[in-house]
């Protein structure tokens, strides 16, 4: 009789607000900007918050000091990578045993529902979760990482192709089918911003 890989345990799942990026289209901090009312990190925490067991906000140093991340838990990037890659390593040298549900801070229409299905399509033995958009890409940034994907970031360092893209292409990924593909529409731009507003306000 032939055996069977044994499944591994679903590892505890953390939430990472991936926001150490420059925000150079923007002109502005986009983890500050208010779509919902409060400052977008702010509301991505607490929406990560009623399905993690932790919240963490990925940011570069220089934004330490700054409102509204002073008196939020951290982790600041460490590595010379750059990218969102960079705050995932950052975190999973703090909780290397964790999985990450890792949400870009630029993606204000993202809803409960849509992380709650990512979490429950988890899968032990996959190094992550993902939506796939109908294009066939999948989606790097409102994914979920099991702590075996650490091992092929690594990698990636050493061959200097980092990219979170990569891992799930690399797999084994669980990929979840997108129905709505304007749901994961990052905003980067002034112009972005502005229809982003529009879209939402007629929403409510």
């Amino acid at each position: 009789m032939k055996k069977t890989k044994p499944l591994k345990q679903l590892a505890t799942l953390r939430g990472l607000v991936l926001a150490g990026g420059s925000s150079a289209r923007m002109g502005r901090d986009k983890g500050s900007i208010e779509y919902h009312g409060v400052a977008q990190v702010l509301w991505l925490q607490q929406l990560l918050a009623e399905l993690c067991e932790s919240v963490y906000i990925s940011i570069s140093p220089k934004l330490r000091e700054m409102t509204p991340y002073r008196d939020l838990p951290l982790i600041v990037d460490q590595h010379s990578v750059k990218g969102p890659a960079a705050g995932l390593l950052s975190a999973w040298e703090v909780f290397p045993e964790s999985a990450w549900l890792a949400v870009a801070i630029d993606l204000p229409f993202i809803n409960k529902a849509l992380l709650e299905n990512l979490k429950k399509g988890r899968e032990p033995n996959s190094l992550a979760t993902a939506y796939l958009h109908n294009s066939g890409v999948l989606e790097p940034v409102c994914a979920v990482y099991e702590p075996h994907a650490r091992q092929e970031l690594i990698k990636d360092i050493k061959d200097k192709n980092v990219s979170l893209r990569r891992v799930l292409e690399f797999g084994p990924t669980t990929k979840l089918p997108l129905s709505k593909s304007r749901i994961l529409t990052s905003i980067n731009t002034p112009e972005e911003h502005k229809e982003a507003c529009m879209r939402l306000s007629s929403n409510n």
